[in-house]
């Protein structure tokens, strides 16, 4: 069966009987997989591909967990057993609080491993080979969540899937949260804090437990505690949207993704800089400035190439507009633009936000200025009848209108037409 089957199978049997969802799933991943996706089972919120999610959900990358399983089975067998047996009982719920004292065990070999390998160059080429990396941050990253999941499923225990509000109240209780567990276990702040962020439906609104937690309202000297792992990771989150829209969009699926890429890295740098104080001469406040102009930089680029596809798509604007054919919707030229257009239009206000706005600005005015003259002398043709080609002009004229539409001139183009019918009843 398809894997999209299976999943669908196994979303049903979670409604009506989680105990055959979890049988299934233990067939399609066999002993082996099942077991290794119930040891990491409570850090699920943060395994992912960064090359396609944002890098703050996922700091566990999912293409080390199987090569990194194979080595905790051959350094702790005992814990790959105490795992498969856990994940072979078809329980309601999956029963994984149980494999904790395992968790915390293999992490510490993990870590006791690693620093053995520092002095054994030969051996640690291999395993980076083995594990599929070339440094072992990530791995040890993962030691440091796995010997942390006793206080992170007491820290996460009763929050929503998504905590959309971040008043007062929820503040308070986050910063109670966090810490009781570095009393607990020290070294678990960090994750504690990264992990309640991934929950968080407008991730930089953590910065607001920023003075709870430092007693501070800027970022000086934060950046050396726990709480400067949500800044780095915010930054990181703005640095992947910022790769999101480096070229102009030429179908609908990329005008989506850089739409949604332009809106979070605006909301992601100015929700940083309206949460906390950001000193323009400390760690984060040059990082925000560099990215910012990379974001302006390429924002330009992009509108460079979309006053190209704007007149080549309606060339009757440019300076040789007798000399180029006039494409039609249904055509790559025109398609192109009507989606570059709506692309502008509907980042026009992240864009200001994202400190390009006022070029951003300009361009739309000249792409509405542009459009709504060539309709405007379309029609004056129609009305004084000196059209070589009055049905051809009409059909253009509705293309025009087109483009007005998307570039939110709706009213625009309905009155051109207006009179257009007007005309030609005349």
């Amino acid at each position: 069966m398809s894997a999209e089957r299976v999943d669908g199978l196994v979303d049903l049997a979670l409604e009506l009987d989680p105990g055959m969802a979890r049988m299934l799933e233990y067939c399609r991943y066999g002993a082996d997989g099942a077991a290794s996706r119930l040891f990491f089972f409570p850090l699920q919120d943060v395994i992912g591909d960064s090359t396609r999610i944002e890098p703050s959900k996922a700091l566990i990358p999912e293409s080390l967990l199987v090569p990194l399983w194979n080595w905790i089975s051959d350094l702790d067998p005992e814990a790959a057993q105490e795992a498969m047996d856990a994940a072979s009982s078809f329980t309601d719920k999956p029963v994984d609080e149980p494999l904790d004292e395992t968790r915390v065990r293999v992490a510490a070999s993990i870590v006791k491993a690693l620093d053995e390998l520092e002095h054994e160059p030969k051996e640690s080429k291999r395993l980076r080979q083995q594990l599929g990396v070339t440094r072992f941050d990530d791995v040890r990253s993962i030691a440091g969540m796995l010997n942390s999941v006793p206080a992170l499923r007491e820290a996460l225990d009763g929050l929503p899937d998504e905590i959309e509000e971040m008043g007062e109240e929820v503040c308070a209780e986050l910063r109670d949260r966090y810490e009781q567990a570095i009393e607990e276990t020290p070294e678990s702040g960090v994750w504690v804090l990264l992990m309640i962020m991934a929950k968080v439906h407008k991730p930089w609104r953590m910065l607001r437990i920023f003075e709870r937690i430092a007693r501070r309202e800027d970022d000086f000297l934060l950046t050396h505690t726990d709480m400067s792992s949500i800044g780095d990771a915010l930054l990181s989150d703005a640095e992947f949207y910022l790769q999101g829209f480096q070229s102009a969009p030429r179908t609908e699926t990329e005008m989506e993704a850089a739409v949604r890429a332009v809106t979070q890295f605006a909301a992601v740098t100015v929700g940083m800089t309206r949460e906390i104080g950001i000193r323009k001469d400390g760690a984060w406040g040059q990082r925000l400035f560099e990215l910012r102009n990379a974001a302006s930089q390429q924002m330009e680029r992009i509108h460079e190439e979309a006053r190209r596809m704007f007149e080549l798509a309606l060339p009757e604007t440019g300076p040789r507009r007798r000399s180029r054919e006039i494409p039609h919707p249904g055509e790559p030229a025109f398609d192109q633009v009507e989606i570059v257009c709506n692309f502008l239009y509907r980042v026009k206000d992240d864009a200001a936000r994202a400190a390009v706005g006022n070029a951003h600005a300009l361009l739309l005015e000249e792409f509405k200025d542009a459009t709504e003259k060539l309709g405007e002398g379309i029609l004056a043709r129609l009305r004084r009848n000196v059209s070589d080609d009055e049905e051809a002009d009409l059909v253009r004229l509705r293309e025009v209108t087109r483009i007005l539409d998307i570039l939110g001139m709706r009213s625009t183009g309905e009155v051109l037409l207006r009179r257009a019918a007007a005309a030609q009843a005349a």
